[in-house]
């Protein structure tokens, strides 16, 4: 095997670990703010509290759906609205229960988001905040939205490709190059 092609599956390889390594959860949908694996147990958005403007998601006020990625253990989701980072966060879901065994994540969880229970108006834009509590351990993940009408002007045809797909992704790479070597 000449140099080259060991430094391309090295490199793949790299790159699926990293993506692996991620932290426990991860939204879906809407997008996530930001995601710093070192920093998730830090409220009110682990580490990421600063609006992302390039991720800020049209969101129903009413009829919402959020899915949230678990890579692994037990607990509960639970789903929280402000109208910033730094305001007191309401929930807006009822708590959903989790179990993901080691290994056989990430399993995608949906829980319906009421953002009027949070006294959310259309055209307000916000922060939607989970918290995946474990234990005695609280991880933190936001998202930004902005508050549209009924879920049929929410951002349906916005594509989000999430950490889970690009792993699949690389790893079918390098079954394929390992393949062809």
């Amino acid at each position: 095997m000449n140099s080259s092609k060991t430094f391309a599956i090295l490199f793949i390889f790299f790159i699926v670990l990293i993506s692996s390594a991620n932290a426990h959860i991860a939204f879906v949908n809407p997008p996530f703010r930001g995601n710093n694996a070192e920093r998730m147990k830090e409220y009110p958005c682990g580490g990421s509290n600063e609006v992302n403007t390039t991720a800020i998601t049209d969101f129903p006020v009413t009829d919402g759906q959020a899915t949230v990625n678990i890579g692994h253990g037990d607990g509960i989701l639970t789903f929280n609205y402000a109208p910033d980072s730094n305001s007191t966060f309401q929930s807006v879901s009822d708590n959903v229960t989790v179990a993901v065994a080691e290994g056989a994540g990430p399993k995608p969880y949906t829980a319906p988001i009421n953002l009027s229970k949070a006294g959310a108006k259309i055209g307000d834009q916000g922060v939607l905040q989970i918290i995946f509590i474990s234990g005695e351990n609280f991880t933190y993940q936001c998202a930004d939205v902005k508050i549209v009408n009924a879920k049929t002007e929410a951002n349906g045809d916005a594509s989000f490709v999430g950490i889970s797909e690009i792993a699949f992704f690389i790893i079918g790479l390098t079954s394929f190059v390992m393949a062809n070597l």
